[in-house]
């Protein structure tokens, strides 16, 4: 009896919360407010922040190793590699963003993956124990 009374608890507490919600929700669209939604003002607002200068410094054999990725207003690209002993040759390709996706073009390899900022750094690729965490160059 009392399981059963506590179930019917539960349910009341559920409903009244979706009714809540429901509401607010309404409320929300009818003020021009969306929620839970990126529209094409974020997506724009992304593009323009992923523009610049962008470094990535790894340690590898206990030496630093510094990958740089400017990307261009124009949609073009440039990436390349200092490290202690060197610095390769700057390649450029091409870039473009849809939805949290950014795409790399460098010739035959395309790296689409998901990206983020967090403390005014990129995260790309955004994928749990793969995460870089990229400086922006002023």
């Amino acid at each position: 009896m009392k399981t059963r009374n506590v179930c019917r608890k539960i349910i009341l507490l559920v409903n009244c919360a979706a009714l809540v919600f429901a509401a607010s929700s309404s409320l929300a669209v009818e003020s021009g407010i969306i929620t839970f939604q990126g529209g094409d003002d974020a997506a724009s607002e992304n593009t323009k922040r992923l523009i610049g200068h962008w470094r990535k410094t790894t340690i590898v054999f206990e030496s630093p190793k510094d990958e740089h990725l400017v990307l261009h207003a124009d949609g073009t690209a440039e990436n390349w590699v200092v490290t202690a002993d060197s610095r390769s040759e700057p390649i450029t390709g091409r870039w473009s963003v849809e939805g949290k996706t950014l795409t790399l073009s460098f010739g035959d390899n395309e790296n689409s993956s998901p990206f983020t900022f967090y403390e005014g750094k990129l995260v790309f690729p955004n994928i749990p124990n793969r995460r870089g965490f990229w400086d922006k160059i002023e």
